[in-house]
């Protein structure tokens, strides 16, 4: 099946039957990418700790639109202080 086939045949699908295909595709994820073997066991027990943290307080996360400014702001502050860091 293409992927063009694909797209055609989920976007058929009815509101409730998408989101349970999503669900579906969502705890495959891993199965589904292959192998993730470049990823350092340190780094990858990382993102599965703040993925983690995420879904259990989902209050605690920071929209992309504020964070950046942030996130910015501080890099400038860095570059400020430090010209000729790279």
């Amino acid at each position: 099946m293409s992927l063009e086939q694909l797209e055609d045949t989920v976007l058929k699908l009815s509101p409730e039957e998408r989101r349970r295909f999503i669900e579906w595709l969502y705890e495959h994820e891993d199965e589904l990418i292959g192998n993730d073997d470049d990823i350092h066991p340190e780094v990858k027990a990382e993102i599965l700790r703040r993925r983690e943290e995420a879904l259990a307080h989902p209050e605690k996360l920071e929209a992309w639109e504020t964070a950046f400014p942030k996130m910015k702001q501080r890099f400038d502050d860095l570059r400020r202080k430090n010209p000729y860091a790279r």
